[in-house]
């Protein structure tokens, strides 16, 4: 059995990644970083987080992307990457047994985290790596230096599902 996997990502990810400071913007940051690492793109993930606060207009039904300055939605994510010709989608309830063959196939992987008490909070990461000994590693934007930050094992499990197990997907990189 394996004891770490790294995302073939991970290195382009970390020279990518955007600090969203204090902002509540972790999921257009996080989208901001996954854009300029695939495509080249040049992308402020402030610019991008007040673009997705608008929604935008697709057949007769708008799409609602984000709460304005706070929570993003999956589906507001999965748009904005299509926009820019990623092709990706979003799955709920997504069983943990998924993730490390995913990410050893090449797959990027953002997903959602966080607790419901004291005080309720989400945040939007992208899965770079898997340790036995260190748990699972991302890009975070909340991280001012462009490391993997670890969280435990048990940690992540109970924190992703809080959120149902959210899983944006792109697999076409």
């Amino acid at each position: 059995m394996e004891t770490s996997i790294q995302s073939p990502h991970t290195d382009l990810l970390l020279q990518n990644l955007q600090y969203q400071g204090s902002s509540n913007d972790c999921g257009p940051y996080s989208t901001t970083t996954v854009i300029c690492s695939l495509t080249g793109a040049d992308i402020d993930g402030e610019a991008l987080a007040k673009r997705m606060n608008k929604p935008r207009r697709r057949g007769i039904l708008p799409i609602i992307r984000r709460v304005p300055n706070w929570a993003t939605f999956p589906w507001g994510v999965t748009d904005i990457l299509q926009e820019y010709g990623i092709p990706a989608h979003w799955w709920l309830l997504t069983p943990i047994e998924y993730l490390r063959p995913a990410l050893a196939n090449g797959r990027l992987l953002m997903l959602i985290i966080g607790e419901w008490r004291p005080k309720p909070w989400a945040h939007f990461l992208t899965l770079v790596a898997w340790d036995a000994e260190q748990g699972w590693g991302f890009a975070n934007t909340q991280s001012a230096s462009q490391h993997i930050s670890w969280v435990p094992d048990a940690l992540f499990r109970r924190r992703w599902q809080n959120y149902g197990r959210i899983l944006i997907e792109i697999n076409q990189v």
